[in-house]
């Protein structure tokens, strides 16, 4: 049980950090705001991208070793 929490914990952060990569990338090439775009890349891609990349990750992995411990 603990080995499962540790990896799910694991992809959890592994998710985060490619969500908040994902959206310096969406935003820095698609964003037209010319004012704030530091303050938007920084809000948007910790607070949006970065939680939407860590729930994926851990519902790819949570359920991957459920499947693979009953199957």
């Amino acid at each position: 049980m603990l080995k499962f929490i540790v990896i799910a914990l694991v992809a959890g952060l592994a998710g985060y950090a490619l969500g908040v990569m994902a959206g310096i990338f969406i935003v820095n090439n698609f964003s037209t705001n010319v004012q704030d775009k530091p303050l938007e890349l920084a809000m948007t891609s910790i607070f949006f991208f970065g939680p939407v990349g860590a729930f994926i990750g851990l519902t790819i992995v949570v359920v991957y070793q459920l499947l693979r411990r009953y199957l």
